[in-house]
């Protein structure tokens, strides 16, 4: 195609579109008029109309303003329009869908010509859809591909200690496992260790998890047999660990994969092409630089990085995804150019780190921006294809993008390009899901038949607060999980305060003098992380001395402890109240106090009065019915041991009953319990969703019960 006289500055900094061939002619000694017209042109070439637009829109900058005396018929592109998107999924999606309808007449061809390898990713994936493979020339790097993403596990899970989140990311590899019946029972077993690994971090390496899994076995049944069939696999992990250069790291994970995956890891091209990389990084000789384990995955992933894996067959014959440079020497009957944004197309310039831009000069060597002219060159050559689709995104992930220079100039000569605005609607309306339809709030009415006739007594205030929240975990069975190597929750302190109480009492017969000990070796466990440690320390240990204050005066009163973490149940109103007392002490008169551990605030009094945190009282009653095996008495004492600040000072005791009194406090629990039982456990009342949303503060079930959807609709 031609182009305006190159050696002046173009539509953009640097050299213009065809300032190459220029310094061509002059190297060989040719000057621009010995070149002489091809005499003929194929069936693939452009209008000789758009060709000389085109010409015009690539002009040097001086030349430019000639523009205002084109005729229209100048300014015509014939057989281009532009499409601009909103974001870069719908671009994608048009791009898609042009080729996808170019396919329809036989024998046509369609490519896609950009340098955003995002953009041509994106595209060759919607294409799927429709079961076709685009001819991608650029391939896909080694490390994106499975042997290569088993390979960067392997490192990973090695340089974090066998992690959960990096030992369940290599578990779970396609790879690994073996094949048919072995792959579905190791698959199996994987899922029962992820279950078993939702929580804190357990300690690091093989003998760390299996100290974890043993803990779990109560929690997560079979989890300590799944890991015993697991284990031995990842023997050669934690020898990656003392990998001293580059080779012995390559040994090592080589060694890992064939324990993990057999020979399946070096099959196929990708994995032949894996198999040499490590080849030959095993093959380097020793050398004194030492290489870390933390090192070792940004080592290895751009090592990956570098191969890229092209299929040698399979690809659709008409249809096709190259670069810059592919696209000089090909065309297609449809050339979408994509990614028409500053930045993209042409690319910026990378800074040189050694040599300053008068330095280059004086060297002969090319500026920084010579390749934003070849990015010219490329796009005015693109544009001479029988049909073309030029597109944008008018922002990215981040923020508003700015069109590519070369689209401007086009949209400047010609007065604005025509847009494809059939290809704009079809790309936001293909996937449009329609008019949206907020659900109601949601409130199931299951008969009675199915509804639990067992409560606990820390359920009865979820009951209450948020019946939809009780349905989804009594009737239908659902438990949130935790996230795998999740931080230190408060639910996770408190099971560890009452673990350390519970212990104090069973095995110290609550000696005062002992406890600060046992908070101590809680905080010891290596599983806690150094910050937590630092953190909570010295709240827990000022929390620990008040117990131990509040135990000495109540054994100089002669109160003494009978239980902790004890079961009890009662029926009540047709229903099985069961739950657990932290504590339960004989005072001096024989009568019972019911006691309950809290990490944080006690509950207010004013949520107590208005029917809710009835668990002291109902653990009252089941203890005044004889439900605690081998306790019976009267419950006339009910206190929160809570390790929270209050004021200057941690620990308090908190009574809920000394207002009403514990008969009034035991008869209020009753009275509310019957209540709800009446309602939603032996009636038909619906479960509905946020009953009373300023008790229900825990948001476990708000995604089931599509909370923003509904609450505050007016």
């Amino acid at each position: 195609m031609g182009c305006a006289w190159p050696g002046r500055p173009g539509p953009h900094r640097g050299n213009p579109p065809q300032f190459h061939l220029k310094v061509l002619l002059d190297r060989i000694g040719v000057a621009r008029g010995e070149v002489l017209l091809w005499p003929s042109s194929g069936r693939a070439a452009s209008p000789a109309v758009r060709t000389r637009a085109v010409s015009h829109a690539m002009t040097a900058a001086d030349f430019s303003d000639k523009w205002n005396g084109l005729k229209p018929a100048e300014r015509r592109l014939t057989g281009i329009k532009s499409a601009e998107l909103p974001d870069p999924a719908a671009e994608a999606q048009a791009i898609a869908l042009a080729i996808r309808e170019a396919l329809e007449t036989s024998g046509r061809t369609a490519a896609l010509v950009t340098p955003d390898r995002l953009l041509a990713q994106r595209v060759s994936a919607l294409l799927r859809r429709w079961g076709i493979d685009a001819d991608d020339s650029a391939g896909r790097a080694l490390s994106q591909l499975p042997p290569g993403t088993l390979l960067l596990a392997i490192a990973s899970a090695a340089a974090e200690d066998l992690a959960p989140v990096a030992l369940l990311a290599l578990l779970k590899h396609p790879l690994v496992g073996g094949e048919g019946e072995a792959r579905r029972k190791w698959v199996d077993d994987v899922r029962v260790l992820d279950r078993a690994l939702r929580g804190p971090r357990p300690a690091s390496g093989l003998e760390g998890l299996d100290e974890h899994f043993a803990r779990q076995e109560k929690e997560v049944r079979g989890c300590v047999k799944a890991w015993q069939r697991i284990r031995p696999h990842l023997g050669k992990l934690e020898g990656l660990k003392f990998a001293v250069t580059l080779s012995d790291l390559a040994s090592g994970i080589a060694g890992a994969a064939k324990q993990l995956a057999g020979d399946r890891v070096w099959a196929g091209l990708d994995g032949r092409s894996a198999a040499d990389l490590f080849a030959r990084i095993q093959s380097l000789p020793d050398s004194d630089l030492a290489i870390a384990s933390e090192d070792a995955v940004p080592i290895i992933g751009q090592l990956l990085d570098g191969i890229r894996i092209r299929p040698p067959y399979g690809g659709h014959p008409r249809v096709f995804i190259w670069g810059l440079l592919e696209a000089r020497l090909q065309q297609a009957d449809l050339m979408i150019l994509g990614g028409l944004n500053e930045g993209v197309w042409p690319s910026l310039p990378s800074p040189d780190p050694w040599l300053a831009p008068r330095i280059r000069a004086n060297l002969g060597l090319p500026n920084l921006e010579f390749r934003v002219g070849l990015s010219a060159h490329d796009f005015a050559s693109a544009l001479g294809a029988p049909h073309v689709r030029i597109t944008r995104a008018r922002r990215d992930s981040r923020s508003p993008t700015i069109a590519s220079r070369l689209w401007l100039r086009l949209q400047a000569m010609t007065g604005g390009l025509v847009r494809d605005t059939r290809l704009e609607r079809l790309a936001l309306a293909l996937d449009d899901p329609g008019a949206p339809r907020p659900v109601d709030r949601p409130a199931p009415k299951p008969p009675r038949e199915q509804r639990p006739t067992k409560i606990s007594v820390t359920s009865v205030d979820r009951l209450k607060a948020d019946p939809f929240a009780f349905y989804a975990q009594a009737v239908l069975g659902l438990r949130r999980l935790d996230p795998v190597d999740a931080d230190h929750s408060a639910a996770w302190k408190g099971t560890a305060v009452h673990e350390v109480l519970e212990a104090w009492l069973r095995d110290e017969g609550c000696d005062p003098a002992k406890l600060v000990d046992r908070a101590r070796s809680l905080l010891a466990s290596e599983t806690i992380h150094p910050m937590l440690r630092a953190l909570w320390q010295p709240r827990l240990m000022e929390a620990i001395r008040w117990i131990e204050e509040q135990e000495v005066t109540n054994q100089a009163l002669g109160r003494l402890p009978i239980a902790a973490e004890k079961r009890g149940e009662v029926k009540l109103d047709g229903v099985l109240l069961h739950g657990k007392a932290d504590r339960i002490d004989r005072l001096p008169d024989g009568a019972l106090a019911i006691v309950d551990y809290k990490t944080g605030k006690a509950p207010a009094q004013k949520a107590v009065e208005a029917g809710f945190s009835l668990q002291l009282g109902l653990l009252g009653l089941i203890a005044e019915a004889g439900g605690f095996e081998g306790i019976s008495g009267h419950a006339r004492t009910h206190e929160y041991w809570s390790l929270s600040k209050y004021g200057d000072q941690f620990g308090k005791c908190v009574r809920p009953d000394k207002k009403m009194g514990p008969d009034g406090f035991l008869e209020h629990a009753h009275r509310n319990f019957s209540e709800a039982a009446r309602k939603w456990l032996t009636g038909v009342e619906p479960f509905t969703a946020k009953l009373n949303p300023a008790y229900a503060p825990y948001g476990d079930y708000d995604q089931l019960m599509r909370l923003e959807e509904w609450y505050g609709r007016k």
